[in-house]
């Protein structure tokens, strides 16, 4: 398969799964009644956009390049590996962050998942460094997200920080 040909699926991959999701956002969330603010459909929403306007985009590039008429090369099997293990780390957060909202709440499985993905994911190994990243990111999409916004963040059944 040559670039262009790679680049002209993930954008059309990328458009339809940005019409699902506006789709699916679309019918499950309701719209607000008085009909002067976007609500809880319109971050959701402007996500799906923005997907569907980067598959697009991509899809656009695919006709304009003028060297993607190569073929792909084989990718070497370390890289494969690597690959792999970088998707079964994230699949292993998400799954473990999952697990930790249900017991200690949001700030401090934010706190936690943060903590152990910045090392591997920023090559940064300096403790206080790691903890400040991490304390400051949860308490800032914390105050964006449930002060400014209102948007309902869990709190854990074993650790309450309930501000």
């Amino acid at each position: 398969m040559t670039a262009r040909a790679s680049d002209r699926l993930l954008g059309t991959i990328l458009m339809v799964v940005s019409a699902l999701w506006c789709w699916g956002v679309v019918e499950s969330i309701p719209a607000i009644e008085d009909g002067s603010r976007l609500g809880a459909r319109g971050f959701p929403l402007g996500l799906g956009l923005l997907l569907g306007f980067l598959g697009l985009v991509v899809m656009a590039s695919s006709f304009v390049s003028t060297t993607g008429n190569q073929p792909v090369a084989a990718e070497p099997a370390t890289r494969r590996r690597i690959e792999i293990w970088a998707i079964a780390a994230t699949i292993g957060l998400l799954a473990g962050y999952g697990v930790l909202l249900e017991d200690t709440g949001f700030i401090i499985a934010t706190i936690i998942i943060t903590a152990v993905a910045i090392g591997p994911a920023l090559g940064i190994w300096r403790p206080r460094l790691i903890v400040g990243m991490s304390v400051g990111m949860a308490l800032g999409i914390y105050l964006v997200f449930g002060k400014l916004l209102g948007v309902y963040l869990p709190y854990g059944k074993l650790v309450n920080l309930a501000f």
